[in-house]
């Protein structure tokens, strides 16, 4: 059997982008807010800038107002990639030092990520 993965590409660029825009902060003030360590603190925020910045790069470039040397479309689903392994391994090594309310957030944005990357229609056409 041959499947269309066009298909299952509903969520356009530009949404995606202000989705990950919209939930950088969430990210950022969770480990915060839900009583977690420091260590998991610093790496929400690495996430989270990490978002923040390839959501708003995206955005700039498809209004047309960002840099032509700017981010291109095929390095943002790099960006996501790694961002869902990043937050994976993260998830990962929380286990293993037995932080499971760390694990348990790493594991949640992980699996959010790579459900939005594999729903998202990378097009700068939108």
């Amino acid at each position: 059997m041959n499947f269309d993965m066009t298909l299952a590409r509903l969520v356009p660029l530009p949404i995606h982008a202000a989705l990950e825009v919209a939930l950088a902060p969430v990210v950022i003030a969770a480990p915060f807010v839900l009583g977690l360590d420091g260590v998991a603190y610093v790496v929400a925020v690495a996430i989270g800038v990490l978002l923040m910045g390839t959501g708003l790069a995206t955005t700039t470039l498809l209004s047309g107002r960002g840099a032509p040397s700017g981010l291109r479309v095929s390095a943002h689903v790099d960006v996501d990639l790694g961002i869902a392994l990043a937050s994976a391994l993260a998830a990962l090594g929380f286990a293993i030092v037995d932080e499971f309310a760390a694990a348990a957030f790493f594991t949640t944005i992980a699996i959010a990520q790579g459900l939005l990357t594999s729903i998202t229609r990378y097009s700068a056409r939108g």
